[in-house]
């Protein structure tokens, strides 16, 4: 109705006529969530986009392509005041249906030179969807190129919160981008005198720092987003860069880490954002993982597993890490199974810094049975994947993986442990992710 109830067709008589083309089998009805959605076969597709133009010189078709932009704004709109709270799940779920037409909308609007404010609208309306989707370098992709245009800045308050949703979409894919967006971000919104973007922007300084093996650098930056947050009461704002936190601040300090960690929990379960909430159970498996406490590590990462199924949320983080505790439990079959599906949603998710996660534990599964030369490859190709991302190896993963390269270098001896490493370093992606997942090479 929003879509085609103009150009002569009245509003009231679009069920109607889409009946009809559903009784002559040119729209396929098919149930979803106990309603109806509506879909053509490609064929028909091609055929009526091609009609569209042909009729009125273009017009009807630029007007069409207009109202659906402007109809899945208002959707993404709607839907972004329920994403970080107890009606997530149902709302992630209502976005999922409609990911091609939101996708669709926002490339329209970043194709149209007067666009620019839509897309940035899109941008700061669905920041949490592409997060919790794994979908942080489609959102980079919209994002980054129109941030740069002149008439970005027309909407100081819209700039401000697009760059702090770019930086947010970077956290996972290029965090030379997310620091640099956060800094952005920073400077309009201290112009503006905006606490809530300085504390976002803040908070993605923090983990671009972290991740980059900069500790000392993240933690004053996290010290702050976590001061200011308190201040506002806002319980959203205050999980996450507690979360941020939280990371730099690691073991250096386990009772504070433990408070801390326990008001995060709280926030998110005062605000019910189970995405959030799952964040903070991996990450307190990890540290938990990392100081030997196996069991502990388990009943966090079943916990986050327990709120991800909750909303649909898939990562690689949660079984790359849950690889780990089944290798300390000495369950190697169980341990290859999670490492591989890292792997598969890393690829899926075009996310480097999962593959290389992914290949380290396989790597080091590979020595454990006794693969010497796999594992020296499979260590290169995850390297080779790391150094993309501009990343340093986490402290458990560092450990683990030092311990297995002293491993191999000793079995192999020097010259052919770096040969076979240089091999791994220099496959290309397919041939990496082939030799991870235990391919054979084309002949």
């Amino acid at each position: 109705e929003a879509v085609c109830g103009s150009g002569g067709i009245d509003v009231l008589d679009v069920a109607g006529l889409l009946g009809s083309l559903v009784d002559k089998s040119l729209v396929v009805a098919e149930p979803a969530a106990g309603t109806l959605r509506y879909r053509l076969l490609e064929t028909i597709r091609l055929f009526a986009a091609e009609r569209l133009v042909e009729v009125g010189d273009g017009e009807e078709a630029a007007a069409a392509a207009a109202a659906h932009c402007a109809h899945f704004l208002t959707v993404a709109e709607a839907a972004a005041a329920y994403l970080t709270g107890p009606e997530q799940g149902r709302w992630l779920a209502r976005l999922d249906a409609d990911q091609a037409n939101l996708r669709r909308a926002a490339d329209y609007a970043a194709d149209r030179p007067d666009g620019t404010a839509l897309v940035l609208r899109f941008g700061t309306a669905l920041r949490r969807y592409w997060i919790t989707r794994s979908r942080h370098q489609e959102a980079l992709g919209l994002l980054a190129p129109v941030l740069d245009r002149p008439e970005a800045r027309a909407d100081p308050a819209l700039f401000a919160a697009a760059l702090a949703a770019a930086a947010h979409a970077a956290s996972m894919c290029d965090h030379a981008a997310e620091r640099q967006l956060g800094e952005r971000a920073a400077e309009v919104a201290h112009q503006l005198g905006d606490d809530r973007l300085l504390i976002e922007s803040r908070t993605a300084c923090c983990l671009a720092s972290y991740f980059t093996g900069q500790p000392d650098r993240a933690l004053p930056l996290g010290q702050e987003a976590v001061q200011r947050a308190r201040q506002l009461g806002d319980d959203i704002l205050l999980g996450r860069s507690l979360m941020a936190y939280l990371l730099p601040l690691g073991s250096s300090d386990p009772a504070r880490f433990q408070r801390l960690y326990r008001e995060a929990i709280g926030c998110t379960e005062r605000a019910g954002d189970r995405y959030l909430n799952c964040t903070l159970h991996l990450n307190a498996g990890c540290q938990a993982l990392d100081a030997g406490d196996i069991a502990a590590a388990r009943a966090h990462l079943e916990q986050a597993a327990q709120a991800a199924q909750a909303i649909g949320h898939t990562s690689h983080h949660l079984p790359v890490n849950l690889g780990w505790v089944q290798r300390q439990e000495g369950d190697p079959d169980g341990a290859r199974a999670q490492f591989e599906e890292g792997l598969r949603l890393a690829r899926r998710n075009g996310n480097r810094s999962g593959l290389a996660y992914a290949s380290n534990g396989l790597a080091c599964l590979a020595t454990d049975l006794g693969d010497w030369h796999r594992a020296a490859e499979l260590h290169g190709a995850a390297q080779a994947f790391l150094d993309r991302t501009g990343e340093q190896w986490e402290e458990g993963e560092a450990r683990y993986r030092g311990e297995s390269l002293g491993q191999l270098r000793g079995r192999l001896g020097h010259e052919q442990f770096e040969r076979a490493y240089a091999q791994g370093m220099a496959l290309s992606l397919e041939e990496a992710i082939n030799l991870a997942s235990g391919k054979a090479p084309p002949p």
